[in-house]
């Protein structure tokens, strides 16, 4: 599959789970809408590995790094992106989790020992400022006096997570085994963590029958973890885990283009410049897609 079709099936997709998740908040908590998403996502995928014959030995060591993978990145990561958007605007929460881009560039300069490529840094900064110039409105009513902040250290502490979920990901022990099978393993262990932090946190274990929730959990389930994922994980191993996480940067815009469309987003001189600077450091990364690739992956330590 062409790295270009993978990066924008991951946008779209991603994109839009913004707004299925809406559909989640309500009826049922948040710590049980997350458990249902990935224990449907596990099965799923673990299925259709049945069915097509997909088998993998993973060992002691597999094990834990599929552990870690679906603790941190499928685990963690949502619980504290949930705990996020209770207390910041949409924006914010595209702003804060950019950061993904720069966070693990650093997380594979720290634990894979992978250099650090000044283009792709540039392309990082460059779709972060201007991903904050397309929702400058939200980021001016900011407050550090209120529980904003504490929505900001939540979404802040989520990338931190889910950077080092996609450096187990990028490591050379999760990359000897084959993406699928791995991916379902890694769900299994992260079910079992959000079932656990479900039943902790003494909320009643319900579910809403309704079209809108099992829709959106249908939805989230299959295309934005099964099919996402999947090809998130592949493009890590194709591109690199720091060109990987510009895709943070882009898929705001899809929801930005939804919003636009049925909820009457105006865009202003500032946010269509900040749009510019996207589309920029988006055809940097693309154009770099190829560039040092083997240099990059062959001087990371053994994971």
């Amino acid at each position: 599959m062409p790295v270009i079709i993978a990066f924008a099936a991951c946008v779209l997709i991603w994109g839009s789970t913004w707004y299925a998740i809406e559909f989640q908040l309500g009826v049922v908590a948040k710590e049980w809408s997350v458990a249902y998403r990935f224990a449907l996502a596990a099965v799923l995928l673990q299925a259709w590995c049945m069915l097509r014959g997909m088998k993998a030995i993973f060992g002691t060591r597999g094990h834990v790094f599929a552990a870690g993978l679906g603790i941190f990145l499928f685990g963690i990561n949502y619980l504290l992106v949930y705990a996020g958007t209770e207390h910041l605007t949409s924006g914010l929460v595209a702003v804060a989790f950019s950061t993904l881009s720069l966070m693990n560039i650093l997380s594979a300069r720290i634990f894979l020992r992978t250099p650090i490529h000044l283009p792709v840094l540039g392309a990082a900064l460059l779709g972060i400022g201007g991903l904050a110039m397309v929702f400058g409105h939200e980021i001016s009513q900011f407050s550090w006096e209120d529980k904003t902040m504490v929505g900001l250290a939540f979404c802040m502490a989520a990338t931190v997570t889910a950077s080092l979920g996609n450096t187990i990901a990028a490591s050379d022990t999760a990359k000897k085994f084959p993406i699928l099978p791995f991916t379902a393993l890694a769900l299994f262990y992260s079910s079992g963590f959000n079932v656990l932090v479900a039943l902790a946190s003494g909320e009643p274990m319900i579910f809403d029958t309704g079209l809108g929730y099992t829709a959106s959990l249908l939805y989230l389930s299959v295309f934005g973890t099964v099919i996402a994922f999947t090809l998130y994980l592949w493009l890590i191993a194709e591109i690199g885990v720091a060109r990987a996480g510009y895709i943070s940067v882009v898929m705001p815009l899809v929801a930005l283009t939804i919003s636009t469309i049925y909820e009457g987003f105006i865009w202003s001189s500032a946010a269509l410049v900040g749009l510019a600077l996207i589309i920029v450091g988006n055809a940097m990364i693309i154009r770099l897609k190829g560039e040092d690739k083997e240099k990059t992956e062959t001087q990371s330590q053994p994971g």
